[in-house]
């Protein structure tokens, strides 16, 4: 693509498998807590957890709640809505902060856009998720080696769609609107925040079932070997 030498990635949901290490992570704790015992379904479980998990985190995204509370009313408030003793919320708390971003699952053809893309860009990644867990996560991957700057909430002091953020990425990645772009999953924090600010953007859709006005909009990364 014509004048862009910095691309910036999302990671959960655009790079690294969130849904899939989540899960795997949740049905761990199903088993090592015994839940069954409580009449509770893996199910019922998993989905009530993204239920909170997803309210949660858009209430982050806009201020209203901080990293910690989201750490410590997470599991409460999923086994209350389950029906279950918060007794046991805080072991599954503690599983699920340490071992959900040790997992090394990627997005579908995320390695070979990336090893193409290395060659040609300077790569970066902004993302609302914590700085502990992100870089676990690059780790557990294999993708620390392909990013030059990893901009997190916590570094910037903002969050994603706010502009503040992606003015301080490429502050740090030494880049400019003009010549950066973005790709992302959600159509409001990563791209109508990015747009906002003036970049231009690349929306991963790969379930086809989302709506975004991003300049460009991909559902498998092969495609990005096209486009870029």
């Amino acid at each position: 693509m014509k004048g862009i030498k910095h691309i910036f990635f999302d990671l959960d949901h655009t790079l690294w498998d969130y849904d899939r290490s989540a899960q795997e992570t949740l049905l761990e704790i199903f088993e090592k807590l015994e839940l069954s015992k409580s009449g509770l379904t893996e199910k019922k479980f998993i989905n009530t957890f993204y239920e909170v998990n997803d309210k949660l985190w858009v209430k982050y995204n806009n201020g209203l709640i901080d990293r910690e509370y989201i750490k410590k009313e997470r599991f409460d408030e999923v086994f209350l809505t389950s029906g279950i003793d918060v007794a046991k919320s805080k072991m599954a708390s503690t599983y699920f902060l340490d071992n959900c971003s040790l997992k090394p699952y990627l997005m579908p053809d995320t390695l070979t856009a990336l090893h193409y893309l290395e060659n040609k860009y300077q790569l970066h990644i902004i993302t609302n998720g914590f700085l502990d867990a992100q870089n676990r996560k690059l780790s557990s991957s294999g993708l620390t080696k392909f990013f030059k700057v990893m901009v997190t909430s916590e570094c910037a002091n903002s969050r994603k769609p706010s502009p503040e953020i992606f003015e301080y990425s490429l502050r740090e990645a030494g880049a400019y609107k003009s010549d950066s772009i973005m790709i992302g999953d959600n159509p409001r924090t990563d791209i109508h925040g990015a747009q906002e600010f003036g970049m231009k953007t690349v929306f991963y859709n790969p379930t086809g079932r989302k709506k975004s006005m991003a300049d460009f909009t991909i559902q498998s990364h092969m495609e990005l070997l096209k486009l870029l």
